[in-house]
């Protein structure tokens, strides 16, 4: 069994958003009042970012259990997708920059492969049962999840749609090898 967890370092940005902007929506909530209508406003934002702050330090804390029978999260929530009753596989690249086709894919396989061009990210969701586990590509072994993930969506004769296979193509992922 290999436990991953997300790198401080490709959480530092996100914990940065969230601090800056938890700290600058506090700011203007101190300097109005709590009869203007752009106090509601900005304190909506400011649960926003302690939101978006929660989420970076569950994901910090998380652990991904990866092993022959199958994928678990823990410390919270604990999901498992046991390889044999997998029931969706999706692999998704998202950007972060508005561009041309040649440069999405060229930005699609330096975040497949982990590089740091902050260009965007991919996101394996796997499902099995009731649970359901999203992993974002700047998990360590990203490619290894998606190659056992691949051979067991062959196993259970799972069909995956054509922008899976081309992201799975692109980090080096072949279905027939898998």
């Amino acid at each position: 069994m290999v436990e991953l967890r997300y790198p401080l370092a490709s959480l530092v940005y996100d914990y940065l958003r969230g601090i800056l902007g938890l700290g600058i929506s506090l700011v203007i909530i101190q300097s109005i009042g709590l009869d203007t209508p752009i106090f509601w406003v900005i304190l909506g934002l400011a649960v926003l970012f302690l939101v978006w702050l929660a989420n970076t330090a569950l994901r910090h804390m998380s652990r991904i259990r990866f092993d022959e029978e199958g994928l678990r999260t823990v410390p919270w929530p604990k999901k498992t997708i046991v390889w044999s009753g997998l029931d969706r596989m999706e692999l998704r690249y998202y950007s972060t920059k508005r561009k041309g086709r040649k440069k999405m894919e060229r930005d699609r396989d330096d975040a497949a492969h982990g590089k740091p061009a902050n260009n965007g990210w991919m996101t394996l969701t796997l499902k099995s049962g009731k649970d359901k586990i999203d992993i974002e590509s700047t998990l360590p072994h990203f490619a290894d999840i998606v190659a056992r993930a691949a051979y067991a969506a062959k196993q259970v004769s799972l069909p995956l749609d054509q922008i899976t296979l081309d992201n799975m193509d692109a980090i080096g992922v072949k279905v027939d090898a898998a």
